[in-house]
């Protein structure tokens, strides 16, 4: 017979509704809106999020990807800056 497994102090952080958690909904949320977007699909682009500012690191095959990227993360809401570390080439 089993008995059930209680977490000794609540719930791991993992499922607790805190900063770190509200900055991978926003990265989810970012990553969703970049698979949506036809030009941005196939990009290899990194997100990355902390405490609310969104970093977007890797190689963009051109120089409009940068500048759509750009708008593509603010427009998501609970975004409160955004750093486009992009390489193009």
């Amino acid at each position: 017979m089993t008995s059930p497994w209680f977490f000794p102090e609540g719930l791991p952080s993992l499922f607790h509704d805190g900063p770190v958690a509200n900055d991978t909904r926003l990265a989810c949320r970012v990553v969703e809106q970049m698979r949506q977007h036809p030009l941005l699909r196939y990009e290899r682009i990194c997100v990355e999020v902390q405490n609310r500012v969104v970093v977007l690191t890797g190689r963009a095959s051109s120089a409009d990807v940068p500048v759509r990227v750009r708008a593509l993360a603010w427009a998501v809401p609970g975004v409160h800056d955004v750093s486009v570390q992009l390489q193009v080439g």
